[in-house]
């Protein structure tokens, strides 16, 4: 009996904790200096308002030819967008000139060639029983 009741605690911790990995990849980033911010959003009204559940920093000392990996842990699986920003100022915040992104940008499995604003269902995927990998290009508008 106690064997029993110590495998159903065993598997409902497993159950209860069991979270994925989404490994992005991310190419097209033009410097080495500043950061990538990456934010995960799990609907478009939080994608809209810049609430995204976590935030991710990673730093470009391992970029190499405009590619770097990061590791995002601990999401339970669901709907989830990914948006990131090359912050080459450190300063957390998107530069703009004349209305438009100075400083690079991208979104998850999406390339944004419109004038539209982006959408959560433009970039959004399904994270189920599995870790993942995602791909992000970085876009720059200006030089």
């Amino acid at each position: 009996m106690l064997k029993t009741v110590l495998t159903f605690l065993l598997f409902l911790l497993t159950w209860v904790g069991y979270s994925q990995t989404i490994q992005v990849e991310i190419s097209g980033i033009k410097t080495n200096a500043g950061q990538i911010l990456i934010g995960v959003y799990t609907s478009d009204d939080a994608f809209q308002n810049q609430e995204p559940i976590k935030r991710i920093t990673v730093s470009k000392k391992e970029i190499n030819n405009g590619n770097l990996t990061a590791l995002i842990e601990g999401l339970k699986p669901g709907a989830y967008a990914l948006a990131l920003m090359d912050d080459s100022n450190m300063d957390r915040l998107m530069e703009y000139r004349f209305f438009l992104p100075k400083e690079g940008y991208g979104f998850s499995n999406y390339y944004h060639t419109g004038i539209a604003r982006v959408r959560f269902n433009d970039f959004k995927f399904d994270l189920r029983d599995k870790d993942i990998t995602v791909f992000m290009r970085v876009q720059y508008l200006f030089d």
